[in-house]
């Protein structure tokens, strides 16, 4: 029996029209995962006039949905594993639409918060599970600029929630805006139903070779000759060891890191999209000002994200996101002297998004890449999972800040802690895969001596 590996037909060199499916689908996604993610932000000073409720008193209802997503990220490795990336992925995007539109019939915090929870289990969920089907389908020359491509949807998908609460808020009111934000993603499901595919290897894992054979074949764009077969190669194969057994084991290390880089950029990034049209309103900018300096941080991601997954395909992965963290350091720091100059902030939060933000989304195709498909759903989940805890307290830590009625530009210089935190988290990771990496070339010199 002739066999053909699966990911020699995916490494072709143009991408196929279903290939470009799962691209377009995953960006689509990651947009509304990011539209009802970043939304409740948008819409908090709205909601504080509206309930006139206090900003402590709001902090529940921003945290709710992270821990939600915390707790979805890190179960829906398992399920995706188990159940498949498409059903969870369906499932789960499904979720959060609905209960984003019931978060505009809520009439307490106690109901909001319970609401926006329900919601997080559904974006922690749905993300990782995207993230990692995307990069499975993508050749492997062009898997982190196209993955990391796809994930920009999320921070234009938190754009499109600030131009949206600009234009709409004062107009529509906060709970008519939040509707739109459930009504959208709720159209895109029927579409995944119908057309988004399983992943591959998941397929060929539990057996369904001839569902993946299907799906192979309207890649190459030509039927297998009779009696094919289709396999993964060795590196990718089902050992003894459980998808878990792998990441708390051989993979601890640089997993270890990559939780620690994704929960302290994480603490930062949401902070900001939580918090910083309040702080800015504070400060005594106006609704549409405020709206739009808080759209332009994730719309900065989307460009850094972009260059960043280009780079990343030519050079380290992970030195690419070192380094972009690295600068951001040095421009929260900047933006602290220029806080007081509307135009000059607008423009170091641009790029402070297209660098921490850009970071931030090529996390999960670094994780991607980092894990074999094995392990890779449940690497990339926890991840994003464990993650998902820095978000909590970054919602936490923006109820603080008015608190201690910190200045903008000490709420900036603060940031750059956990930032710089993240960029040494890589920097350790790195140096522990080239020491490993030198410590085989030297143990296969002295066995083939």
């Amino acid at each position: 029996m002739r066999t053909v590996d699966a990911t020699e037909v995916i490494n072709r060199e143009k991408l196929s029209p279903l290939q470009w499916l799962v691209f377009v689908l995953g960006f689509l996604v990651f947009f509304c995962d990011g539209l009802d993610t970043g939304i409740i932000g948008f819409i908090a000073p709205a909601l504080l006039g509206a309930w006139e409720i206090t900003k402590p008193q709001l902090a529940p209802v921003l945290s709710a949905a992270l821990i939600g997503m915390s707790i979805g990220a890190t179960l829906s490795g398992p399920l995706s594993d188990k159940f498949g990336r498409k059903g969870v992925i369906v499932i789960t995007c499904c979720l959060f639409s609905i209960f984003t539109i019931l978060c505009g019939f809520a009439s307490s915090i106690t109901e909001l918060s319970i609401y926006r929870f329900i919601t997080g289990l559904g974006l922690g969920a749905a993300m990782p599970n995207i993230s990692t089907i995307v990069s499975e389908y993508m050749p492997a020359k062009r898997k982190a600029f196209l993955t990391g491509l796809a994930g920009c949807g999320f921070m234009l998908g938190i754009s499109c929630g600030g131009v949206m609460s600009a234009y709409m808020l004062e107009s529509l009111g906060w709970a008519k805006v939040i509707i739109i934000g459930g009504i959208i993603p709720l159209l895109l499901v029927v579409v995944l139903v119908l057309k988004m595919p399983e992943s591959i290897p998941y397929l060929i894992k539990n057996g369904k070779t001839k569902q993946a054979q299907g799906i192979l074949e309207k890649i190459q764009g030509a039927p297998f000759a009779e009696g094919t077969e289709v396999v993964l190669p060795k590196s990718e194969a089902q050992g003894n060891e459980s998808p878990v057994s792998l990441v708390l084991g051989k993979y601890l290390f640089g997993s270890s890191m990559m939780w620690l880089c994704c929960f302290m950029s994480l603490l930062v990034f949401y902070l900001l999209t939580s918090w910083m049209p309040t702080i800015l309103k504070t400060a005594g900018f106006s609704t549409q000002q405020f709206s739009f300096i808080a759209a332009i941080f994730p719309l900065g991601g989307v460009f850094g994200a972009t260059l960043m997954g280009w780079y990343m395909d030519k050079l380290n992965p992970t030195t690419v996101i070192k380094y972009s963290y690295l600068a951001a350091v040095v421009l929260f720091v900047v933006a602290g002297f220029v806080s007081g100059n509307i135009v000059m902030l607008g423009i170091v939060i641009f790029l402070i998004g297209a660098l921490l933000a850009g970071a931030q989304s090529s996390l999960l195709p670094l994780a991607a890449i980092f894990y074999p498909s094995v392990c890779r759903a449940v690497g990339v989940s926890w991840m994003h999972g464990i993650g998902r805890i820095g978000a909590i307290l970054g919602a936490f830590f923006g109820s603080l800040i008015f608190t201690f009625n910190l200045s903008l530009a000490a709420i900036f210089y603060v940031l750059a802690i956990p930032t710089l935190i993240s960029c040494l988290a890589l920097w350790l990771k790195g140096r522990n895969e080239r020491l490993e990496k030198a410590a085989a070339v030297t143990e296969s010199v002295r066995l083939g001596s």
